[in-house]
């Protein structure tokens, strides 16, 4: 009987370890995504075009017809649903004793809530990671994050290609994909590139939004274009995907964003709220079928 050590390969070791971990992540999403009826993923070419508006109020308003809502906050490094919707960042994820599931935060109309907000010291701490940590971190919301039975999720992407945008692409094949744009031509130019993407990607793009596409003057009540019109129902018929409709600009819209109450919920009778109520009726109408 030799004595001698045997010869192991400690990077073999290593390796085969991580890929078993990465494929048990992976059965975890794979399980989680299946209990969620519908995801629907917001995204934008570009940033300042009222995309997390959107996906909170959007989230908010299929809740308040009774529909089980998640909301996910997949911008890393830029969590602000929380603030949107009213809830503390010191708040914390309810987590199991094993240590192994959490439990996404309560937000309005029992939605179920999960962003990076919640994990960090305080509103003023920056998450200063490289692509890596980050996609751990939307694996881990998507996979350990006790989501539960849903009709909708819904997914508030950073704006751009960015690493957060092609990872969730990637895990959650059969997403619906909603493009937010305003008709500002810059705007119109990167969401083209969006829908492009998610074309080559081969991912269903349910249609455009297009978002602050004009306001109601207060003095003489005539309709007025903030940017020259046409420009979303070109890119509509470009690429044969829906316009879902067009959200008016309203300054009670921004102002209730930064108080914590979606506008849907304090004006449901305002012009914005019934141009939402509309696109939700569309949403549903496409994802329903």
């Amino acid at each position: 009987m030799s004595d001698e050590i045997p010869d192991i390969d400690l990077k073999k070791t290593v390796d085969e370890g991580r890929k078993d971990a990465m494929e048990q992540r992976m059965e975890r999403i794979k399980e989680n995504m299946s209990k969620i009826k519908h995801k629907i993923v917001v995204i934008s070419g570009k940033g300042g075009v009222g995309k997390t508006t959107v996906a909170v109020n959007l989230a908010i308003s299929l809740a308040s017809i009774g529909l089980r809502v998640g909301i996910l906050d997949v911008d890393i490094t830029g969590p602000n649903v929380n603030k949107m919707l009213g809830i503390s960042p010191e708040i914390r994820p309810r987590v199991d004793p094993d240590g192994q599931r959490f439990y996404p935060v309560d937000g309005p109309l029992s939605t179920k809530v999960m962003s990076m907000a919640f994990l960090t010291q305080d509103s003023d701490t920056p998450v200063i990671w490289r692509g890596p940590m980050k996609m751990g971190a939307l694996r881990q919301f998507l996979g350990e994050a006790v989501w539960g039975d849903l009709d909708y999720l819904v997914c508030d992407l950073p704006p751009g290609t960015s690493d957060e945008t092609l990872d969730i692409l990637q895990l959650i094949p059969d997403e619906n994909v909603v493009i937010v744009s305003t008709p500002q031509e810059v705007a119109l130019m990167d969401a083209r590139k969006t829908i492009a993407m998610a074309n080559t990607m081969e991912r269903h793009v349910l249609g455009i939004i297009e978002n602050m596409s004009g306001f109601n003057c207060p003095y003489c009540g005539e309709f007025i274009d903030l940017y020259p019109p046409g420009g979303a129902e070109k890119a509509s018929k470009d690429f044969n995907v829906p316009l879902l409709g067009k959200i008016p600009f309203e300054i009670e819209v921004s102002e209730q964003g930064d108080r914590g109450l979606p506008f849907v919920l304090k004006y449901p009778d305002g012009a914005s709220a019934k141009a939402f109520k509309s696109i939700v009726k569309r949403i549903r109408e496409l994802v329903e079928k």
